[in-house]
């Protein structure tokens, strides 16, 4: 940890040349030095939080790895044979399909979701040194800045760690649980067991302070922050992943049923031109800067022209990129999952002669290949629940909520019962989830292998149990750090 953290103490950029609301989101590159002023005020505190949340845009989270990893590590997507040299870069992540792993292929991830937590835990420690702070903004902080490092050891147990149940008592090895800022410190690892309790008593606690907790005056939308239903979304999305299919069940219900999030009735098709690509036929809900407004729970912001950090950017490399230097494209074995006449079809075009993702088209914010990222939105919490029930044997309710998501999409009602149905609806969810990043962590949750029969790897099966569910602690850590132990991979 020390190799990462020393970095996190070039802090969060806190320092604005404005503090008009129009600028509660910019930044300064992250590698900048906070001033201690920053907690002198209750405007500098609420500045902090804003800017945390850049640090889930960072290439190792959202930019590019977590949310690239759930799909290219699992069968749902493959290297495309029309990639030229570009999408080969070791920056693409073409080890995250090939499963070539070593202890420096997941550096970033791990670095950006620790610098994420230490600036949180920053926040935390100076939170009582604010002056001028109200208790009702206090307590506002405190608890979006606990859902923030909850999650980000979340997202780093989902790759570094086997399933939550791949022991009996939850004894295997995790990640390490930093609540602390400091350079000196030579953390060993937790386990997953003990992440999650952490994880669960943050969320417990943040969760019971945003339920009556007042709005901070900011610019942005209400889900480019995390509020009382972001938190119950996430944690429903921490039960479902530890399969506590129950207490998932309580708090997906809670959002479905009180949140105020509708689903968008029909999926559209439109026109949206990318440059070099002409134009391509597209849902239109995904062509904003602001996508699937009415279901959007947690949303990443976009920077605008002219700010200096930029968002999602690689995803769009990654993806879709003129000239065929994508370095990522969507498998048969998934493209043939949708029917002739499904419209989420439109989420993929043939780039140069394979099929290639458009789900996130860019031309958006500071750069024309930013665009807008969904951390979470209704869609998943309906079927969330609806597998939930079907594994309760409440099938027509399970239908019911599953075949809201086909009826929009034009694709054929769900009929089945029982155990069949169950599969339906894993199947509905890796269509509709398709390239948000869940796959992967859906197949280590159902504790199953997969076949990649369009396999363009050495590794086209992969069984379960295997040492490739776990990925390598990087190299790095271990410089100097004798309490840190290895994955075996």
């Amino acid at each position: 940890m020390k190799n990462f953290i020393k970095y996190t103490l070039l802090f969060l950029v806190l320092v604005f040349s404005s503090t008009s609301c129009e600028d509660e989101l910019d930044v300064i590159p992250e590698t900048a030095v906070a001033s201690s002023s920053v907690f002198e005020t209750q405007e500098g505190a609420i500045l902090a939080l804003n800017g945390a949340y850049t640090f889930l845009k960072l290439k190792g989270i959202y930019g590019t790895d977590f949310a690239i990893i759930g799909d290219a590590a699992s069968d749902n997507g493959k290297i495309p044979s029309d990639r030229e040299s570009a999408g080969g870069n070791s920056d693409r992540m073409p080890h995250a399909y090939l499963l070539n792993l070593n202890a420096n292929t997941t550096t970033l991830l791990w670095q950006d979701a620790y610098i994420l937590i230490n600036n949180v835990n920053a926040i935390l420690e100076n939170i009582e040194n604010v002056s001028d702070i109200t208790e009702s903004v206090k307590s506002r902080i405190i608890a979006e800045s606990k859902v923030l490092r909850a999650y980000a050891h979340f997202c780093l147990t989902q790759v570094f760690a086997q399933d939550y149940n791949f022991t009996v008592d939850q004894s295997h090895l995790g990640v390490p649980i930093i609540t602390e800022t400091g350079i000196e410190n030579k953390p060993a690892r937790n386990t997953v067991g003990e992440v999650f309790d952490f994880i669960f008593s943050e969320m417990n606690s943040a969760i019971s302070i945003l339920e009556n907790a007042s709005d901070l005056s900011r610019s942005g939308s209400s889900y480019h922050f995390l509020d009382y239903y972001a938190a119950l979304s996430l944690r429903a999305r921490m039960h479902f992943y530890t399969a506590n299919y129950p207490a998932a069940l309580t708090d997906a219900n809670t959002v479905i049923n009180q949140g105020g999030y509708n689903l968008i009735d029909n999926y559209t098709t439109g026109f949206y031109p990318s440059s070099g690509l002409g134009d391509l036929e597209f849902i239109n809900e995904w062509t904003g800067t602001e996508i699937v407004q009415s279901e959007s729970i947690f949303q990443l912001y976009i920077n605008e022209a002219g700010e200096t950090t930029t968002t999602n950017r690689s995803i769009i490399d990654i993806y879709t990129s003129n000239n065929g230097n994508a370095a990522h494209a969507i498998s048969d074995d998934l493209y043939d999952l949708y029917e002739p006449n499904d419209l989420r079809l439109n989420w993929y075009k043939i780039e140069n002669t394979d099929q290639h993702v458009f789900k996130y088209p860019g031309d958006f914010g500071a750069a024309p290949d930013d665009t807008p990222y969904s951390v979470i939105r209704l869609t998943e919490l309906i079927l969330m629940k609806a597998e939930i029930e079907a594994r309760n044997s409440q099938d027509e309710t399970a239908r019911t909520l599953v075949n809201l998501i086909t009826a929009r999409s034009n694709a054929s009602a769900i009929t089945s019962s029982g155990p069949a149905l169950i599969e339906d609806i894993i199947t509905e969810r890796r269509k509709e989830l398709a390239f948000e990043g869940n796959r992967l962590f859906d197949l280590k949750r159902l504790q199953r292998g997969f076949t990649r029969n369009d396999c363009s790897a050495d590794i086209c099966t992969l069984d379960y149990p295997n040492d490739l569910y776990a990925w390598p602690i990087p190299q790095a850590e271990f410089n100097g750090n004798p309490n840190m132990d290895q994955n075996n991979y």
